[in-house]
């Protein structure tokens, strides 16, 4: 049973270890961030820096709420300083809110991942990375995307279920999630000779063959993440075009 206790001893485990992510899924929607940002705000070793990444400005201060006693809107740009020695920040997984936030943090929460796909995801990580954040937590609302994005990373998973102090809402959410179709990870309409191939394959690439245009592709393997890709070494991922059959082998330039 993934219970609070688990979660918690987790959590309070991987801020003592050297892991940068976690990844923090289950379903116990409206518990599972609220406790890893108690824990982060009470245990992690202070003064620090904390930035609250969230899907939108308007749900910032309902997300927080729970946690903290809010006497006004939190706004992007703005620090607030909690007790113990922390500094909160807040900003959203819109890039455009992303200038105001501090160069450098040492904690990061985004939240919900769920509005996160592929290559935003892999942006909005990069971005994370680059303002020096040491431990970066990743977590979920409901459980019912692809969140495959994230294995580039190498996460610590944590599970925090409501099985145990809610039953019927643990019983709800598990029909809830079965009844779902699960989403495919590409979103635009693919051409007819696209659609047959499993979208974790698709890659689009600059086809140098006989098309000499943008054409989707095959992959070699299942599509890592965008930072896992471009990072690559040369010619451990090819792909190979859906019309004419050119192989390409620069994996720097490949989009989705």
């Amino acid at each position: 049973m993934n219970t609070r206790q688990k979660a918690t001893q987790s959590i309070l485990s991987f801020l003592q270890k050297d892991e940068k992510f976690l990844l923090l899924t289950g379903t116990y929607q409206n518990e599972k961030h609220t406790l890893a940002l108690s824990i982060i705000l009470s245990k992690y070793p202070s003064p620090a820096s904390i930035l609250f990444r969230a899907n939108h400005s308007r749900n910032i201060r309902i997300f927080l709420s729970p946690v903290l006693n809010l006497t006004k809107e939190p706004k992007t740009g703005t620090s607030m300083n909690i007790q113990g020695g922390y500094t909160l920040y807040v900003d959203t997984i819109n890039p455009k809110s992303w200038h105001s936030s501090p160069r450098n943090i040492d904690v990061a929460m985004v939240y919900p991942i769920d509005s996160l796909e592929y290559d935003a995801g892999d942006d909005c990580v990069q971005d994370l990375i680059n303002r020096k954040a040491k431990k970066i937590f990743l977590v979920s609302w409901t459980d019912d995307k692809d969140f495959s994005w994230t294995n580039q990373f190498s996460p610590v998973h944590v599970i925090f279920d409501a099985e145990e102090e809610n039953p019927e809402y643990h019983k709800r959410m598990l029909e809830l999630l079965s009844s779902m179709q699960p989403e495919t990870t590409i979103k635009e309409k693919l051409p007819a000779y696209a659609m047959s191939t499993p979208h974790k394959y698709l890659i689009k690439i600059l086809c140098r063959g006989q098309c000499h245009t943008t054409r989707w592709a095959r992959l070699n393997a299942p599509y890592p993440g965008k930072s896992a890709m471009r990072s690559a070494p040369f010619g451990q991922y090819r792909a190979t075009c859906l019309v004419c059959g050119y192989e390409a082998t620069d994996n720097y330039n490949w989009s989705r």
